[in-house]
């Protein structure tokens, strides 16, 4: 399976990235980057991606916890995938925190 790095990116005292990352031979063959936010005093899993199940997929927890798939990025590593996501869940962890508020009717 390859070596398993787990750690925490704090962005807010409420909002955390939980991230995988599975290596083999200094290569990522794997992750799971997962957005939880505080709502009260309750931790709730909003976002989520990752290549478990062998294939790239998200979760947007305020619609579905149902997989979409996500088309693969022909031509980039795994690490360029990665990188590209982690950004992407920092720049817009905000907007999906609200989206799951106002969904789950959590104000």
């Amino acid at each position: 399976m390859g070596t398993i790095h787990d750690f925490e990116v704090p962005l807010t005292d409420k909002d955390v990235i939980d991230v995988r990352i599975v290596t083999e031979k200094g290569k990522i063959t794997g992750f799971v980057i997962n957005l939880r936010c505080k709502f009260g005093n309750v931790w709730y899993q909003v976002y989520r991606i990752d290549t478990c199940h062998e294939y790239l997929h998200e979760q947007r927890f305020w619609i579905s916890p149902e997989p979409i798939s996500l088309p693969t990025f022909e031509g980039y590593s795994l690490q360029h995938t990665f990188e590209f996501f982690m950004n992407a869940v920092k720049e817009n962890y905000e907007r999906y925190r609200k989206y799951y508020e106002e969904r789950m009717s959590l104000r």
